[in-house]
Parts: structure tokens; sequence; C-alpha cells
């Protein structure tokens, strides 16, 4: 979607531009979603939900996201009515099967050349300045020369190697819960080419989804997802709480913490009571632990917590240590004694209490990196070397300040570091606002390009 929104706003600006799209199609990730454009409603909040990330960039899109609607609106995108979103967000719900041919059509209508089946293997610098892309494609591989380039690709959360590398040495565990094609070309390029990376390289974005043998296909990602994992006790294979699992904005805060236990595997224990509870814009739990046993996924129930426990003993999980991680979570939990349960359960503290009980085995799933590439408010892409350090607490005096761009080189959705991170905010607002960005600062650039040749001429 961020490719598609910077293409779009370039064409607008009157730049010429070429498309390069990995897949077969357009759209990425963005058609596996669920549609909803959101974000929060104030910065406030968003600075209390998601700390730690680059301010900046987090209340540009906040700003920007309305006239980013009205944009889509106009280009022909179908959107439902505002709504709000969780206790902290408001936005509009399109629908993916539709936006995506809206912006492409627009696109082809203006007049860019689109590659299909077409990957960037690396850019090309002259003088420190980007001035293309080498492309890889079933034809060979060939030389697009431009005056700007955006990085679109996605972020790298396809990629072994690298999610390996900076996020956990569960990597192989992991379910990809995106779109396959996006494995860290732009940013491994746009590394090659002096690029800084933002803060927090190892957060990520994603939720839950019920572990093997069950069988799903990309489509059924949203349906699939055991977002109600905040309500429940959520336990390791050795059968011990590992996090607060209602800690945070969301499911999503969990499944980063199930990320690192062994095999990133955890188990969902809910009882009745919770299994029928309805909660913030998401259906009851019962309704994914139906679909989840339906997909063929481990599923386990007893009508006490001691028969369920047994029953997990199949799963590797020990009974005993699971029955006192249980036993000391109902005795302390919402009772005086609460604050020293541990690890803390602060928000939704609902003991198992009522029977019959269901354990359900999950996997932690990621859909898109929030570490990347370090850019500006034009979508910028900072040059290492000749910038400071970006810590968010540098201490450096104003004789050292020193942020440096490389010229010609944009970034946009995914591959834009530090926006969310363990926390969420919309991963089609960021691409909606972000791409707009990436695309009126790379076709100015282009055009001042241009203008500045032919008075040189």
């Amino acid at each position: 979607m961020s490719g598609l929104c910077a293409a779009l706003t370039a064409l607008e600006e009157d730049a010429r531009v070429a498309v390069v799209e990995k897949s077969a199609a357009l759209g990425g990730s963005m058609n596996l979603s669920n549609g909803l454009i959101w974000t929060f409603e104030n910065k406030e909040q968003l600075h209390l939900e998601i700390p730690q990330g680059d301010e900046a960039l987090q209340d540009f899109v906040v700003e920007e996201l309305p006239a980013g609607l009205k944009w889509l609106v106009s280009n022909g995108v179908a959107l439902a009515a505002e709504q709000t979103f969780q206790w902290y967000g408001w936005g509009r719900r399109a629908n993916p099967a539709q936006m995506g041919p809206a912006l492409e059509d627009r696109i082809r209508a203006l007049g860019a050349t689109i590659m299909t089946d077409t990957s960037l293997d690396t850019l090309i610098v002259s003088k420190g300045r980007v001035v293309g892309a080498v492309v890889d494609s079933d034809s060979g591989r060939s030389e697009i020369r431009a005056k700007s380039v955006v990085i679109a690709t996605g972020g790298f959360q396809g990629n072994p190697e690298l999610v390996g590398r900076y996020i956990t040495s569960n990597a192989h565990d992991l379910y990809l819960r995106s779109n396959p094609f996006s494995t860290g070309d732009g940013f491994l390029a746009a590394m090659s080419a002096g690029a800084a990376t933002s803060e927090l390289m190892h957060s990520f974005y994603g939720h839950a989804l019920v572990a093997p043998p069950a069988r799903f296909n990309q489509f059924e990602f949203q349906s699939i997802s055991q977002k109600y994992g905040v309500l429940s006790v959520a336990v390791n294979l050795r059968g011990e709480r590992f996090t607060d699992e209602a800690q945070g904005t969301g499911e999503e805060d969990l499944n980063f913490a199930i990320a690192h236990q062994p095999e990133a595997t955890a188990i969902y224990i809910v009882d009745s009571k919770i299994a029928d509870m309805e909660w913030k814009d998401n259906a009851p739990g019962r309704v994914a632990i139906s679909r989840a046993k339906t997909a063929g996924g481990p599923v386990a129930e007893a009508d006490t917590l001691e028969a369920l426990a047994q029953k997990l003993k199949a799963w590797g999980v020990p009974p005993k240590r699971l029955l006192e991680t249980i036993e000391e979570y109902n005795r302390t939990v919402g009772s005086d004694e609460g604050a020293d349960l541990h690890p803390p359960r602060v928000k939704h503290q609902i003991p198992l209490s009522v029977g019959p009980f269901t354990a359900v085995k999950v996997k932690a799933g990621i859909t898109y990196t929030c570490g990347g590439l370090k850019t500006d408010l034009d979508m910028a892409v900072m040059r290492r070397s000749r910038s400071i350090s970006s810590f968010r607490h540098l201490r450096a005096g104003a004789s050292d300040m020193r942020m440096d761009m490389i010229p010609g080189l944009y970034a946009c959705g995914c591959d834009v570091g530090g926006i969310s991170n363990w926390g969420y905010m919309g991963g089609l607002s960021q691409a909606l606002v972000t791409g707009r960005a990436a695309g009126r600062s790379a076709a100015s650039a282009a055009l001042a390009s241009v203008e500045a040749e032919g008075a040189n001429a």
C-alpha cells in the first residue's frame, strides 16, 4: 500500500514513475489485511501506549491521516464511515479487494510504467547520490536510472536470517503472517548504500496463530488469529507464565513475548466465562477457538483444570508445574496479593474458575518488522557515515549535531523504522501517510534535479 500511495502521489506531482513489484500482482500485505485504516485519536494517548518510538514520526501519522483518507476517496477508494477502534483509536475501513485495483487503475491512467515479477537487487550510487536501481526479472538483470528512488518493500519479516539477527533466535519457528515477498530487499540495498537504521530493530507486529498441524491459507490470517490471548492465562511449554498477557495495546505484545519462548510457542488457557466474553472490537474467544479446532489445530478441553493438565501432558507440558502456575494465578489475581504475582497481571484480572476449560496451542506470527531505515519527516533516508548517533537520549552539544540524508533515496511503509514498536498504531495508516510523504519528496527532488540540469546545460 505504501508503494502504491508513493507512486500515485509522485504522478500527481508531475513526476515520471516506474513501479517495480516483486510479486506478480500489486498490493503486498495490504491484500491480506482487514482493511481498517486507523491510528490513535490523540498524541498523548499514543505516547502513553507506545513509548520509545520516534515521536516525530508517530505524531506525523496522527496529523496526516485525515488528509490521507480524503485523498484515498478522491482517488476512487470506497471507505466506510468513520469508526472508533479499541479505547484509543479511530479510522475508516476499506475493502482491500477494491482499494488495490482502484489505486492501480489511477497509477496506470497517469502513465506509470509497472513492472511485476521484478525484484530490487541493489541501488545505483554515483558520487554519494542514489541514481537508480539494479533489478532482476525472468528476462535477466537490468538497470533503471532515476532521479529519486523510493524503498517500499514491506519490511524484512520474510527473511529468516535478518529476523534471526535482529529479533529472535526462534526465527525458523515463527509463522510468517504476511505476504511472502517482503524479504528485506529494500532494507539490505539501502544498508549497502550507507543507510542508518532506526532504534528497536528487534521489535515487530503480529498475532499468534493456532499451532501446527493446523491447516489454513494466507487469506485466513485474520480469522485464525487468537487475539483473545490478552484475557487468557498464557503458559509456555514448561507450564509457566512468561509475561503480563494483558499489557500493551493488544495481543501483539503477548505475541512478541511468545516469539522468545521455546519453539516460539505458548498455550492460551481460558474458562467458559472468558471464552464467551466480547471485548474491544473483537468477537468472543470461542469463535477463534472454534476456527482453530476446525483447522485441525491443537485444542484441548476438560471439565476440570486437573483433567486439562493431564491432557496437555501429550503436548510436552508438565502437569504438576502447570497446575502450580494456574493455582498461583487464581489465588493472587484480583486480590491484595496480586501485586506479588510474577509476571504481573495489570489488566483483565480474571481467574480461571468456571468449567469447562479450554487450551489452545499457538505459535507466534510475524506480520511486519517495526525496526528499519532511519528517515526524517520527508521520508529521506539518513546516511549513517555522515550523521551522529540517533539514540533518543543522546546528550550531544549543539556543535556536534549532524544529520545527513542520502540524496535521492526515500523510504515508506514498513521499511521506515521507529513508528510502532511493541505497541501498534496501525499498519495501513503508516503505509498511507508515509507513502504519500515519500512520493511528494521524491517527486520534488527529481523535478528539482531536472531543472538544475536544464539550467546548467
